[in-house]
């Protein structure tokens, strides 16, 4: 059991291109360690930080787009290897030159200028990937959002760096104005779903992939079709919106930030379903904080109990800045601790383990302060090679392709691996002697779960 933790923090850049947006997290040269990459507004760059292996970043390195490919207030960075070469590739949308680019990762930690996949997105802002038509090659689709174009927009990959036509999620709808998306499996079909947070008409809705069992239609779309409720409504600006277990039930909830949530409207909420399908309703579930104002909203398992627990960040520069609720273990959280009071407008964070010791870390940015920051978690740990169970071990660990358990004693075991955020990435049923293939798992931190015992355990996928 863990009985105290602390955060320290640490700058990474005090001084950024001006006022950050968006940062993003990814293995940018190949080595075991998670870098930064973050996008700006006023500075309309992009760079990013080579994570040093040792709690600390190099100096920022900013990426070159120039001319038809240039970038004007960088809304929103995303990190996925785009084509298929074994590094990671960056992606970018700039709001006020309507474009979405890419650079390309040379793999000896430098990166081709931008290049334009698309143009034209009025207001470019959060992109996404995922492979939302189930390719069989598992090529990556690129999802965007057009705020002024009021639109979700898709393009499907070719697995090279190369894209195909524009294709709408969501249709052009006058004053919708999306600002969020996020995608998981949340019907547990087999393919991804859709949850859309538009900012302009306070609406949150839900879109189904249709693509299992209908496949795609006759002009090769991505067949989504929209819930018939709103998951919620009547909101003042929202934030962000993602597809997290916040209750800890191994089931998909839909957790939400306003920022300027009017009378009786609760600015973090998050959302259950009332019955399968999709004329289901939802049951909010409110969270009093102290910040009035909140922005990013994050669930992961900070302090390594094996329950989802939230990070608030504040959109502007009053109140606490980052603070976390603990989970309770009983589906609620208890009260708001404060991480820090000195970083404000903390408009996206990316949560991972960023020193490799076992536990999640924060890193996020400044708006006003133009600050790159990362909160070291400060857990006392029993190592990430041994855990609490001292009758099952697992290894190794870190590992790049197999699990192996040392110390099962039933002849069968249901095993499931979650990512930090709690979506189930792999189910399996094993022998006591067969090993779990985690090869194809991107890189990163995973929860292990076993139906028979009543523990998690960490590992690193290299």
């Amino acid at each position: 059991m863990i009985f105290s933790q602390n955060f320290t923090k640490s700058v990474i850049d005090g001084s950024t291109s001006a006022e950050p947006y968006s940062v993003a997290s990814g293995h940018l040269n190949n080595d075991a360690y998670l870098d930064l990459v973050i996008g700006t507004d006023s500075g309309s760059q992009v760079v990013w930080y080579k994570n040093n292996g040792d709690a600390t970043f190099a100096s920022g390195i900013i990426l070159s787009a120039t001319g038809p490919n240039a970038l004007s207030y960088v809304e929103s960075v995303a990190i996925a290897d785009l084509n298929g070469d074994g590094n990671e590739d960056i992606l970018a949308t700039s709001y006020v030159n309507a474009n979405l680019v890419w650079f390309e990762n040379n793999g000896d930690e430098t990166f081709q200028p931008a290049v334009t996949i698309a143009t034209g997105i009025s207001g470019a802002g959060m992109v996404m990937t995922g492979n939302i038509d189930n390719d069989a090659n598992g090529y990556l689709d690129i999802i965007v959002l057009a705020y002024e174009g009021n639109s979700v927009m898709y393009f499907l990959g070719n697995g090279d760096g190369t894209f195909g036509i524009l294709r709408y999620l969501v249709p052009v709808t006058a004053g919708s104005g999306p600002g969020s998306i996020d995608l998981a499996d949340y019907d547990g079909d087999g393919d991804l779903d859709a949850v859309v947070a538009f900012v302009d008409n306070g609406e949150i809705k839900l879109y189904d992939n249709e693509l299992i069992p209908n496949g795609l239609d006759g002009s090769g779309n991505v067949p989504f079709v929209a819930y018939t409720n709103n998951v919620d409504s009547g909101n003042g600006y929202l934030w962000t919106v993602s597809f997290a277990d916040i209750n800890d039930d191994s089931n998909l909830d839909i957790l939400k930030s306003d920022n300027n949530p009017g009378a009786g409207n609760p600015n973090i909420a998050w959302y259950t379903n009332d019955s399968s399908g999709t004329s289901t309703t939802f049951t909010e579930t409110t969270l009093a904080t102290s910040i009035t104002r909140t922005a990013a909203a994050v669930a992961a398992d900070i302090n390594n109990d094996g329950y989802n627990d939230l990070v608030i960040t504040n959109g502007r520069a009053t109140n606490a800045d980052y603070i976390w609720f603990p989970s309770n273990e009983t589906g609620g959280f208890d009260d708001e601790i404060i991480i820090n009071d000195n970083t404000s407008t903390g408009f996206s964070i990316s949560i991972e383990d960023f020193d490799n010791d076992g536990d999640l870390d924060i890193a996020g940015i400044s708006y006003l302060q133009d600050n790159l920051v990362i909160f070291l978690n400060d857990i006392p740990t029993v190592g990430i090679q041994e855990f609490a169970n001292n009758s099952l071990t697992i290894y190794p660990n870190p590992t790049s392709d197999f699990i192996n358990f040392k110390g099962l004693t039933s002849e069968t075991v249901n095993v499931s691996v979650f990512d930090v955020l709690g979506k189930e990435v792999l189910k399996q049923s094993l022998n006591s002697n067969e090993t779990l293939d985690v090869s194809k798992l991107q890189k990163g931190l995973y929860v292990l779960k076993l139906d028979d015992l009543n523990e998690t355990y960490k590992f690193i996928k290299e």
